[in-house]
């Protein structure tokens, strides 16, 4: 696979005597994380958001004072279309750096990144970050916790056929998910707490005493289980931003846009 295969077009550029504030509003415009700096024409260096917020919002810079050669790194690294991708990730790993511009011919024709690497090949992941095991992401923990939160309803109103089913469907989809993610040790925490449930299932409708101590442990198992969701979220985000992904979704996409804290629901 060449780097011509993989690599995003068009490329956003912008001069070296831009401001910032330019910069910024153009990328949040067009939804990209970088732009290549030019100077003369010519690619000369590379911004990125995360240049931005380090050395100029952290820094309290008015953003309309600096410009692009402010902030810029330099110099710009570079590939060719031709290479194979296996040197680019070489090259991202010994430089330090997620972005490379495609130039051919000295004319700056796409970039490419670690996001573009990854989508195509996921296992590579261990190249870019050693350190990182892949996590359940909580917006793929988010479905299940909120299926597991029915069941306290079903609980509460004594509807034991549909809490048993529901018990089983979140159970049997929790433990796709502890097969997959096998660093996960949080998962399987939460996995091993659920399975305390079901030795209470033949006797829970046999006294009030059965249902109480039964309800406490579904009490206990949703509160760990909103406690991750809520802040797998939040780090999601975080690393989505940073481009470390240390979080993955598996199965059931992204889900929603907006964090919600890890309150208890009411009951009806």
């Amino acid at each position: 696979m060449k780097v011509r295969d993989i690599m995003s077009t068009p490329i956003i550029t912008e001069d070296e005597n831009t401001p910032i504030i330019n910069i910024a509003k153009d990328m949040a415009g067009l939804g990209i994380g970088s732009v290549v700096i030019t100077k003369d024409g010519k690619p000369a260096g590379i911004i990125t958001e995360r240049d931005i917020a380090l050395k100029v919002l952290l820094k309290d810079r008015i953003a309309s004072e600096v410009k692009a050669k402010d902030i810029m790194s330099s110099p710009l690294v570079t590939i060719e279309p031709e290479e194979e991708v296996e040197d680019v990730c070489n090259l991202i790993v010994e430089a330090g750096i997620k972005r490379l511009p495609v130039v051919e011919g000295g004319v700056l024709i796409g970039i490419v990144s670690v996001r573009n690497i990854l989508t195509l090949k996921p296992e590579y992941v261990s190249r870019f970050y050693p350190e990182v095991h892949v996590l359940a992401s909580g917006w793929t923990l988010d479905r299940l916790e909120r299926s597991l939160s029915d069941c306290e309803v079903f609980l509460a109103n004594k509807n034991w056929g549909e809490y048993r089913e529901r018990l089983k469907e979140v159970c049997e989809e929790l433990q796709e998910l502890v097969v997959h993610y096998t660093d996960d040790k949080e998962l399987r925490d939460i996995f091993d707490s659920f399975e305390l449930l079901y030795p209470d299932l033949e006797v829970l409708e046999e006294t009030e005493d059965a249902q109480v101590e039964h309800r406490k442990k579904l009490d206990r198992l949703l509160k760990k289980f909103r406690h991750t969701t809520y802040w797998r979220k939040l780090q999601s985000t975080s690393s989505f931003a940073s481009g470390t992904f240390r979080f993955q979704d598996y199965r059931h996409g992204t889900g929603g846009k907006e964090l919600r804290l890890p309150f208890k629901r009411t009951r009806p």
